[in-house]
């Protein structure tokens, strides 16, 4: 661990890295930590990115700290741990496999944050992006790709996102299992508050995910999500899920391609990316499954209603 502001700040931006250390250096050079001495930045990483920590250390400053994650952690549980380490009253989150615009620091920190449990901007996609990052754009973040407008919303991509740490705090439970960001928004919506997209609010998507990398990741995250949904319910609607569950990689394939309308952008990775976007979509679809079989053994059955942990990577959440 690298040196620690004083405590408190108004700010804390916590930075997953799973498989994409190569990235940091931009995203520090953006970040600018040693020009934001009142932002605390936290670094969580796993055993996979080794580098992570000699990084921060050039790019950083003393308001920069690293924590390391034990190996086999996903992107919600390094959030998680950051979230939990944070002296901000503030807490924003994002990944390195998206580079951030210069001037993202200074946007969430003058974010208003009145009424709203959490702000959330656009994600683009590299312009340089390759088959394989069109797909995972695709399936993670089309429905926050540019160009968008300034509005209430259902749903914001954690990827690019700002809270109240306390909003966050208040739901222990849910925190326990790691930041999967649609189970919050679903009690931050049932308790009156609003979710905003902010297209200030920018960051580009850099994917150094290998294609087994997602495709492993994919899967664990469909069977997690799986699990949780059927967990929800009595024994009929798990073995219904369980049957229709052949149908799920082409539910996801039509609520992707409707994400990409207005979008020229995304219409072309789609066609670059469809053999791609197909093994991902095969991968959490399986996962899917697996999880839906998984909840028909007995003491398997989830946690209940309030315990969602994701969301399909269809436009609801960002599919993590």
């Amino acid at each position: 661990m690298t040196g620690a502001p004083p405590s408190p700040v108004g700010l804390s931006i916590v930075l997953a890295i799973q498989h994409a250390q190569d990235n940091l250096p931009d995203i520090l050079a953006a970040l600018r930590p040693a020009a934001h001495p009142g932002v605390e930045f936290i670094l969580c990483h796993t055993p996979a990115d080794p580098r992570t920590p000699e990084l921060a250390d050039l790019g950083g400053g003393g308001n920069l700290r690293v924590l390391r994650a034990p190996a086999g952690s996903l992107i919600p549980h390094l959030w998680r741990d950051g979230i939990l380490a944070a002296r901000g009253e503030r807490v924003a989150t994002t990944t390195a496999h998206c580079i951030p615009a210069a001037d993202w620091v200074e946007r969430l920190a003058a974010a208003d944050l009145e009424g709203t449990a959490g702000v959330g901007g656009t994600i683009g996609n590299a312009p340089d992006s390759d088959a394989k990052g069109w797909a995972v754009q695709l399936l993670r973040y089309a429905p926050f790709a540019p160009p968008q407008a300034a509005r209430d919303v259902h749903e914001i991509a954690a990827d690019n996102a700002l809270y109240r740490r306390a909003d966050l705090l208040r739901h222990r439970d849910l925190l326990a299992q790691g930041f999967w960001e649609p189970s919050f928004h679903a009690r931050f919506r049932a308790e009156g508050l609003r979710l905003r997209l902010d297209p200030a609010l920018r960051v580009t998507h850099r994917n150094r995910y290998t294609a087994a990398q997602f495709a492993a990741m994919r899967l664990a995250h469909g069977r997690a999500f799986g699990l949780a949904r059927a967990g929800a319910l009595p024994l009929p609607g798990r073995l219904r899920l369980a049957l229709l569950s052949p149908g799920v990689p082409l539910v996801l394939l039509r609520r992707i391609i409707a994400a990409t309308r207005g979008k020229p952008a995304l219409r072309g990775g789609l066609i670059r990316g469809a053999g791609w976007l197909a093994v991902f979509l095969l991968s959490w679809s399986a996962g899917e499954a697996r999880g839906y079989a998984a909840s028909l053994v007995p003491g398997r059955g989830g946690r209940g209603a309030g315990g969602r942990i994701g969301d399909r990577p269809d436009g609801g959440g960002s599919g993590r």
